[in-house]
């Protein structure tokens, strides 16, 4: 897994620049795991992190703590179709995670 410290994020479609989207897995502080994806990787942590309304509900109950997994996708089909798989098969998610890294870390740059 490749993230760095400051991740910069590539700007919105309008721009004229490619815009990727991200799927990933967070490990909570009770050792259990989420599965999500998103066009802005540590904006989307940050608000976990944040505990806010636009935090997933599954945080309210589970303190995120590290990012285990992340891949890259050219569009949002592609990597919806990755989330659903990775939630339907517990197997392939205990498979792709990795090393952890602190959400804190990625997300203060």
């Amino acid at each position: 897994m490749c993230i760095p410290n400051c991740y910069n994020m590539l700007v919105k479609s309008s721009t004229g620049q490619l815009k990727m989207f991200y799927v990933y897995i967070v490990e909570t502080e009770d050792h259990t795991y989420y599965t999500g994806q998103t066009n802005d990787l540590v904006r989307r942590l940050g608000e976990h992190l944040s505990g806010g309304a636009k935090a997933a509900g599954y945080f309210r109950m589970h303190k995120p703590r590290f990012l285990v997994h992340v891949e890259e996708f050219a569009t949002r089909s592609e990597a919806m179709r990755r989330e659903r798989q990775i939630k339907r098969n517990r197997r392939l998610k205990m498979v792709l995670i990795n090393e952890r890294r602190d959400l804190h870390d990625i997300v203060e740059c």
